[in-house]
């Protein structure tokens, strides 16, 4: 397990000037940054829950496409390099990862993590957890996941279908209630005990088939309402979330999934909450890509975020 900052930011250059500018032209040139990219090469909780393994090729597989996107404002962004699970050491990874979120945010920039299996998730809350922690004991906690499936595993090793489940665990031994929204569910993909489970933590969540613009203004709502109980704000998106035409390279391609255009206003009511502190990509899988789909969407999910 070590971290490897080796992507070298390199990309198309049409000239000189501002009006020229794509993101590989502004990775590390700022001494503080608003963003900060973290890597997370890890497939080892996908292999352990009995997917397609190949998310650990996603960090560098979703900066390529990001290189080359333009720059349209003033922006920063800093590259801390890839956090790779080694010897299938998956609990240390998530550990590192943590650690290397609860640091960015010291530092006062907002990590966005490239996974990995969604297992990146216990590390990405576990950082901000500690974080709020160290900060304000009175501060809640909000998670906000884009996923087909709950990942609420109760099992008896840390997986990809276990992070949330983990984490309300986290929570409970600090004293602290979960704060779980789950955008996208798909019924057919969830077992009832897996139904059962968010009943017992009490979690929110919406189905795929709920997400679609006659529904728009009742899912706003449902979004409002969970963030305005809760002070900072974690969102992760499982690319498995969106139907398989445009999300093919992911452990578990989506029959169903949700559309793009209803995401991005879903994103953009979230973002406009001022409360968003981590944000993770997860499930990516170069292996089953095709014409690098798969990350080009990650990418671009990551751009709405970053830019208004």
């Amino acid at each position: 397990m070590t971290i490897h900052p080796s992507f070298q930011w390199k990309g198309r250059h049409d000239g000189d000037g501002t009006a020229h500018l794509r993101f590989h032209h502004l990775v590390g040139q700022s001494p503080t940054a608003t963003y900060t990219l973290i890597g997370f090469a890890s497939d080892e909780g996908v292999r352990r829950n009995h997917g397609r393994v190949g998310a650990s090729l996603a960090p560098d597989a979703i900066r390529t496409q990001f290189s080359n996107l333009p720059v349209h404002q003033s922006i920063s962004i800093s590259d801390w390099g890839t956090i790779y699970c080694e010897d299938a050491a998956l609990e240390a990874a998530q550990e590192q990862l943590a650690t290397a979120v609860d640091a960015c945010l010291q530092q006062g920039s907002k990590p966005v993590v490239l996974g990995g299996g969604h297992e990146v998730a216990f590390g990405s809350f576990s950082g901000l957890f500690r974080h709020v922690l160290n900060q304000d004991l009175n501060k809640k906690v909000g998670v906000i996941n884009f996923d087909a499936h709950f990942d609420l595993r109760e099992a008896t090793q840390v997986t990809s279908g276990t992070p949330f489940y983990d984490a309300a665990m986290l929570s409970a031994q600090h004293g602290q209630d979960f704060h779980y929204l789950c955008l996208g569910v798909a019924k057919h993909s969830n077992t009832q005990a897996l139904f059962e489970t968010a009943e017992r933590l009490h979690c929110d969540y919406l189905f795929d088939h709920e997400l679609n613009s006659s529904n728009l203004d009742a899912v706003l709502r449902k979004i409002d309402t969970f963030i305005a109980h809760v002070d900072e704000l974690y969102i992760t998106i499982d690319l498995d979330v969106f139907h398989a035409s445009i999300a093919p390279g992911v452990s578990a391609p989506a029959v169903k999934g949700i559309d793009l255009a209803i995401f991005e206003s879903l994103l953009q009511r979230i973002k406009a909450s001022g409360k968003v502190k981590v944000l993770d990509v997860a499930e990516c899988n170069p292996n089953f890509d095709l014409d690098h789909r798969t990350a080009k969407l990650a990418a671009y999910i990551i751009y709405l975020y970053m830019t208004d």
